[in-house]
């Protein structure tokens, strides 16, 4: 079992493994190699110490043939040997789902195959395998092995979701036949896997099985780590949980991650920053993870563009991210890799990062030093205040129900009204907000909860309060036809083949903005129609204290004992002024403030109730 808050992880790929990967992802960009050969040894995990991490997901297996990976192999055995010597412990990467097409691999049956019979690029030079592929299989219990046996305190699953980049089914005769089986065994009959996904039950069904089929994979290769090794920690990437329909079309399922691992990462891209006047910020992606954790970490690796567009960013930006983990009572995984900075790749064990890194140390310092704040900030979750995620809801009928369901969070947040959000845990919540629901077991459940609720949009339950109907119905009616959407899907999968397979092609993409558009997708980034006043309106009446202030702050509250405590993370780039107001006989004890060049990061209120 992981303590929570003693936990502090980088992302941190290093040394000639990953120097070989970047060259084939992105043929003819510089790479610091030195930093790269030195950040997986002492010397980086000196300078990982300094600013205050003792974990580091560290790269054992990025997908090359065996014959030319031994080298990562011998040097990941340096690594957790020099990592240990400074105190920082080690996860092993395992590259799940997709290798590079070299060597021996050119020869493999594993791949995953497209409607057309063709391999499913990732990245340049590298290929999607098929995740029912028992060679495959074999083939990462391996990989496993390798890491236990190098004494490595963890594993750790990247690109487990099998996909990339939206629906990318493999279509080979295997698959085909085991989803028949699978839809059989559940009383149905189907033609095949979809093309596309709309709300047929053949995509329901596939979307379930396929879920079935990875954490399935992952538990059984978790239990192996375990059998070798009882105290080895099991982590994977979570790419886009909770936020992005591309993590439910993947089958990333956090329900499933809670259950086989020891703690949950959450890799996206919403490191806090203004984007087109919008404030970006993942305060949504903590919450929605915390419904499900049962005790175990929440940790996260917020990115700006993504690997290949994000240079190191401004050293605000990185106080800003740490503290709205930890206000949400989770860690930030520090992204110390792929970085494209000044025409380089580079990490952020680069010696130019000096001025970063002493900052981070700084308010590590702050927040969990000698006479740091971590052990006096936290409680259980005071905010009366529930938000359902109704996962099944999402998953089958995404466009009719994700926009409310971001929206009103997006909207508390704004308003600095501190709200969890819940999944099958009700205790404490006097106001339960619901977003549309259309599967049987969430609309039991709901109907069940006996105290104060609102529906946002539609509600399957009569006599049942509910806002935003009218506009609900306009927007939940505008559904893509059959016909478009599996237009959408060719021409998605024809562009992505192209964009990786010809350069000139590439180029053409490139000009015409389709990776930004691609990174729309990703992100949560959007407006919306709906009348917040509405609904602030009901919500800030089950909020006694109030936060006032005149720019963009993330609020959260404890309570422990006879002390509330109430988180103000600033997310702006310059100074806020903050004013609390607070109940006829309670008062603030005292507070604890980080600021950085003379601007607010974090405050934390401590009042007597």
């Amino acid at each position: 079992m992981v303590e929570k808050w003693n936990h502090y992880p980088v992302y941190m790929w290093a040394g000639p493994g990953t120097i070989r990967i970047n060259k084939v992802k992105f043929p003819g960009t510089p790479i610091d190699e030195q930093v790269h050969m030195e950040g997986g040894l002492r010397k980086g995990a000196f300078r990982l110490g300094e600013m205050g991490y003792n974990w580091a997901y560290c790269t054992y297996n990025w997908g090359f043939p065996p014959e030319i990976e031994k080298e990562d192999y011998e040097y990941f055995k340096k690594t957790v040997e020099e990592y240990h010597q400074e105190g920082v412990k080690v996860f092993g990467y395992v590259q799940f789902s997709n290798n590079v097409f070299s060597g021996t691999y050119r020869t493999k049956r594993w791949y995953a195959l497209d409607p057309y019979g063709e391999k499913i690029n990732y990245y340049s030079g590298r290929y999607l395998v098929c995740p029912t592929d028992e060679d495959w299989k074999e083939h990462l219990k391996e990989i496993v092995a390798g890491i236990v046996n190098a004494k490595a305190d963890g594993v750790f699953f990247d690109n487990i979701f099998g996909s990339w980049f939206g629906f990318r089914p493999c279509y080979c005769d295997r698959c085909q036949k085991l989803f028949k089986e699978y839809a059989q065994e559940q009383g149905f009959e189907v033609n095949e896997i979809p093309k596309f996904l709309s709300e047929s039950l053949e995509s329901k069904l596939y979307l379930t099985w396929r879920r079935k089929i990875i954490w399935d994979t992952v538990a059984e290769l978790s239990q192996i780590a375990k059998r070798l090794n009882p105290d080895i920690l099991i982590s994977s990437n979570s790419f886009e949980a909770g936020i992005s329909k591309l993590s439910i079309m993947a089958g990333i399922d956090l329900r499933e991650a809670f259950r086989v691992q020891d703690l949950v990462m959450i890799e996206n891209h919403q490191i806090p920053r203004k984007f087109q006047g919008i404030q970006i910020f993942n305060t949504m992606t903590y919450r929605i993870a915390h419904a499900y954790c049962k005790g175990k970490p929440v940790t996260s690796v917020p990115y700006m563009f993504g690997i290949g567009d994000d240079p190191a960013y401004s050293t605000r930006i990185y106080l800003q991210a740490m503290a709205e983990a930890y206000s949400n009572d989770s860690v930030y995984v520090l992204k110390g890799t792929e970085y494209f900075h000044n025409g380089k790749w580079t990490l952020l064990t680069d010696d130019q990062f000096e001025d970063i890194r002493l900052q981070i140390k700084d308010y590590h310092n702050w927040f969990k030093g000698k006479d740091g704040v971590v052990h006096k900030i936290y409680g259980k979750r005071a905010t009366r205040i529930g938000i359902f995620h109704p996962y099944d809801s999402l998953t089958f009928y995404w466009e009719k129900t994700a926009l409310p369901f971001f929206a009103a969070q997006h909207e508390l947040v704004r308003s600095k009204i501190d709200y969890k959000v819940v999944y099958d845990d009700f205790d404490e919540i006097d106001l339960l907000i619901v977003p549309p629901i259309f599967e049987r077991g969430e609309i039991e459940k709901i109907a069940n909860f006996e105290k104060d609720k609102i529906f946002l949009g539609y509600t399957p339950i009569e006599g049942q309060k509910v806002i935003w109907r009218e506009l609900y119905n306009l927007v939940s009616s505008q559904q893509k036809p059959d016909q478009l959407l599996a237009l959408e899907q060719d021409l998605s999968l024809l562009n992505f083949s192209l964009y990786f397979n010809n350069l000139e092609y590439r180029e053409r993409l490139k000009k015409n903005g389709f990776l930004f558009f691609n990174y729309l997708n990703y992100c949560y980034n959007f407006t919306h129609p709906f009348d917040a006043k509405e609904l602030i309106e009901i919500v800030q009446r089950y909020q006694d204290w109030k936060i006032d202030s005149d720019g963009f702050v993330v609020v959260t509250s404890y309570e422990e004992g006879d002390l509330l405590k109430i988180h103000v993370v600033n997310l702006e780039e310059k100074d806020v002024q903050i004013d609390l107001s607070l109940p006829k006989g309670r008062k603030i004890q005292k507070i604890h403030e980080y600021k950085y060049s003379n601007a607010l990061i974090h405050r934390i209120y401590i009042i007597q109730m």
